[in-house]
């Protein structure tokens, strides 16, 4: 199956990132705000620009709300 994988723009969120800033607080940002469960994140990687977001692989997560709404903002 494949991985699902989304590429965000840092200044399409509602979250001000600063890189000099900890990664940790856009981490939390993702779990919290944009409410993806711990357990379907694969891999994050943030740089400047793009926040880019591995889930792990399955379908059962494709009709959640969180999922939707990560497709909106991707």
């Amino acid at each position: 199956m494949k991985t699902r994988e989304f590429t965000i723009k840092i200044q399409n969120l509602e979250f001000t990132y600063d890189y000099t800033l900890s990664q940790n607080m856009l981490q939390e940002y993702i779990i919290e705000d944009l409410e993806i469960p711990k357990e379907y994140i694969k891999h994050i990687n943030i740089n400047n620009e793009y926040l880019k977001i591995k889930l792990s692989p399955g379908r059962q997560y494709f009709n959640d709300d969180w999922y939707v709404n990560l497709q909106r903002v991707a």
